[in-house]
């Protein structure tokens, strides 16, 4: 009941809704769930057993039921809905829609949350991909699924506050999707193939430089916050590349470890297992200090490009409708997942930052990088697609 009437006393403040509820339907609320009112109007009906008094209060002030009460019959009602969905949720398999091609450092991190979430839930979670437009589309399929809780999708920096700035989307990610979690920080990071000639970063502008606009650039996906940080470091070190975009990152690696692209610029999860075992040159990672699993691996500003740092995260998300008790449900086994020393060990071995954030931060950072990478996109003069 304290969950119920904090959640009527948040309605209050919210004011009253546009729709009402038909007058038979409201009467029966009111006088259903709030005693205060029966009263009254029972005191108004023994005043006048005519009736004639009680009808012109009705006409008057609607019954005199005041916006307070009527605004607590309606977060009652919608609370204990809430509440009761939570109660039997979940009541069949869970899916999680992954954004990107399969076979990739964040499908391994999909799927480790998805084995969590299984183990806690009861139900089986099921990850499916489905690659395109830089996420956009696996976004949007979830946006138009039930608001139950048992469709969820993996969000990104990228897909949530950069794709909006460089495609027309038929939707709005931080407006019709409702966050669960971030789940991790992103450290991104350069790395070239065995046989491209530069050895370090600043070997690695003088060889752009040298040939304008012709060294072959990889990313994850056109869209990706990967692709705009990588813009932002060509900008940054004034040097051009031919710029490849593909449908996620192990399509990417494939190629870079064939020579077929000579670098690559991708989330340093994505790489961690090729640089420990010499596959790939690591060139820098982006994070003000080095990532503790590539010890060995320079910053962008230890390696000749000052000042520059960039990160992005991944995340949880329902759509937009999803009742609040099964968001908060999903929260609590992310949080606890995070504090599991077992988990967090296998996230920092992965090249991951853990965070576990809380619904309400989760949707202010979205909210701000969305404004923060609006102000980048147009700097660099991209357009939608």
């Amino acid at each position: 009941m304290d969950t119920i009437l904090a959640a009527a006393a948040a309605a209050f403040k919210m004011g009253l809704p546009d729709a009402y509820p038909q007058p038979a339907a409201r009467g029966w609320l009111v006088w259903r769930v709030l005693p205060s009112a029966r009263r009254r109007l029972c005191r108004i009906s023994r005043a006048d057993p005519s009736g004639k008094r009680d009808r012109r209060v009705s006409e008057r002030n609607n019954m005199t039921i005041n916006r307070r009460e009527l605004l607590t019959a309606f977060a009652l009602g919608s609370v204990a809905g809430g509440i009761r969905a939570a109660e039997s949720y979940p009541s069949k398999p869970i899916t999680i829609v992954y954004p990107y091609a399969g076979g990739s450092a964040s499908d391994t991190l999909t799927r480790q949350f998805g084995e969590i979430l299984s183990k806690a839930l009861g139900q089986p979670v099921v990850v499916e991909s489905k690659p395109g437009a830089g996420g956009s589309m696996a976004l949007e399929q979830v946006t138009r699924a039930p608001a139950d809780g048992h469709t969820l999708v993996l969000t990104a920096s990228g897909t949530m506050s950069v794709n909006p700035h460089i495609y027309n989307l038929k939707y709005k990610p931080v407006e019709d999707l409702a966050p669960i979690a971030i789940l991790v920080d992103i450290p991104f990071i350069a790395v070239s193939n065995l046989s491209f000639p530069a050895k370090n970063l600043k070997e690695f502008i003088a060889v752009a430089k040298a040939q304008p606009g012709t060294l072959s650039f990889g990313n994850a996906g056109s869209g990706t916050q990967a692709h705009l940080t990588q813009v932002m470091f060509l900008k940054a070190a004034g040097i051009t590349a031919n710029i490849v975009p593909y449908k996620g990152g192990a399509p990417m690696t494939t190629d870079l470890l064939g020579g077929h692209v000579d670098a690559a610029f991708d989330n340093a999860a994505a790489q961690v297992a090729n640089v420990q075992a010499g596959r790939v040159r690591p060139l820098f990672v982006t994070t003000q200090t080095r990532s503790p699993t590539l010890p060995d691996v320079p910053t962008a500003d230890e390696a000749g490009l000052p000042g520059f740092v960039a990160s992005g995260w991944f995340g949880l998300a329902v759509p937009k409708g999803t009742p609040l008790p099964i968001i908060e449900k999903l929260n609590r086994i992310v949080v606890a997942a995070m504090k599991d020393s077992a988990t967090r060990r296998k996230l920092l071995e992965a090249g991951w930052m853990p965070v576990g954030s809380s619904p309400e931060e989760a949707a202010a950072r979205a909210r701000a990088d969305l404004v923060r990478f609006g102000a980048i996109v147009s700097q660099l003069g991209l357009k939608p697609n």
